[in-house]
């Protein structure tokens, strides 16, 4: 296998998780000598040489990245999206005749090209990074919109999720939970795989120590959706008088940063918070270098429990940070209390202050887990999942 293509339905640059996740994977298999495309919005002005910059990435020989134009319009969400459908869908059609393998995170594209029989099956490869069926059972608590959800959307879902599970010729999870709820839910499959999410790995490898800054800075990188748990670490670090919260994520002009916003305000944290909203990703790289500790403060649900990769966890890895995580079947993966990481109950304000005062106090402690986190980044790296991908790949193709 030598050829792939990628339809993902993003803006480019997309510097949320999704699209940093897309294009460094994207990336990653050009590097390793797969003949890939990246078929994405063309949603900037800007070349594409710029806009892969923004993700520190150069020229890829093996690489191209094909803009699909669709309507930006307000209001014309669904005709956008019908248009991007359409025009993936073909080109994926075409690259499959042609002999290329679809790799795709868009359940929807992936049942559509599943149910041409005409189209080389063979070679479709789905990637999930969520259970989408129970996923939107609980979209209401976990984006704190509380919409209900409709049965009838849930039906389709779980039949889409159903019929990608038994067609598709490869299967890729970012997690062990999802696979084994696909499994159980479906029964059984080949050519599955089990791939977590990624992160740079610096060129130089040398343990960075421990940060040295004053006031000691707590870093939260990501989206500020409710099941973030960035309240639950905001309630936490108003138990401490100077160290200093930094939150980078949110879109100005959202609820969920206007939330934060707040809560910071009442519990009498503004001049020790810093709130910048989304910044680039070297930006974010940055800070975490900067971190006395970087938290991850998921609350629990369905989804997180066991569906969770997140991507700032392994960036914290790579830069040798100290990690508090909250203690899930899925952080578990890849995190080991005491050991790589500290862990600590969902949702519990107290117990997440009492664990960052721990690194904060305790510099063996720290060094001892930032350290072996550092050692451990390498297996998460871009290119570590890469060549994991194509090994998949090449055993379907």
């Amino acid at each position: 296998m030598r050829r792939v293509i990628i339809p993902a339905d993003i803006r480019f640059p997309l510097e949320r998780a999704n699209g940093v996740q897309i294009v460094k994977t994207a990336a990653a298999l050009a590097r390793c000598g797969v003949e890939t495309t990246l078929l994405v919005r063309r949603s900037d002005p800007r070349s594409t040489a710029q806009i892969l910059a923004l993700f520190g990435l150069g020229p890829l020989p093996t690489l191209v990245v094909q803009r699909i134009r669709v309507f930006h319009q307000t209001g014309a969400r669904a005709l956008s999206r019908a248009c991007f459908l359409a025009r993936s869908v073909a080109s994926a059609a075409l690259a499959l005749l042609r002999g290329s393998v679809v790799f795709t995170r868009d359940l929807q594209l992936a049942d559509l090209l599943l149910s041409r029989p005409h189209l080389a099956r063979n070679r479709i490869v789905y990637e999930a990074h969520a259970v989408e069926a129970l996923m939107y059972a609980e979209r209401g608590s976990l984006y704190g919109t509380g919409e209900a959800p409709l049965s009838r959307k849930s039906q389709r879902l779980a039949a889409r999720e159903q019929r990608v599970w038994r067609r598709a010729a490869g299967f890729v999870t970012t997690t062990a939970g999802i696979r084994d709820t696909f499994a159980a839910s479906y029964g059984e499959r080949a050519h599955t795989a089990v791939i977590p999410n990624g992160c740079d790995v610096p060129i130089d490898r040398a343990f960075p120590g421990l940060s040295k800054e004053l006031p000691a800075r707590v870093v939260y990188a990501g989206q500020l959706y409710p099941w973030k748990g960035v309240d639950v670490l905001v309630e936490a670090m108003a138990q401490f008088e100077s160290a200093r919260l930094v939150i980078l994520g949110g879109l100005a002009g959202e609820g969920d940063i206007a939330r934060i916003r707040a809560l910071v305000a009442a519990r009498g944290l503004t001049e020790r918070t810093e709130l910048p909203g989304t910044v680039p990703q070297a930006q974010v790289a940055e800070e975490l270098r900067r971190a006395a500790v970087v938290v991850v403060p998921f609350l629990k649900s369905v989804m997180t429990e066991r569906h969770t990769s997140p991507l700032k966890a392994f960036e914290a890895m790579a830069a040798g940070r100290p990690i508090v995580c909250t203690d899930l079947p899925s952080s578990r993966e890849f995190l080991r209390p005491g050991e790589n990481a500290l862990l600590v109950p969902p949702g519990d304000a107290s117990a997440l202050a009492a664990a960052i005062q721990r690194i904060l106090s305790d510099g063996a402690l720290a060094l001892r887990i930032a350290r072996t986190a550092h050692d451990e980044a390498p297996r998460y790296s871009w290119d570590a999942r890469a060549a994991q991908l194509r090994e998949l790949l090449e055993t379907i193709s």
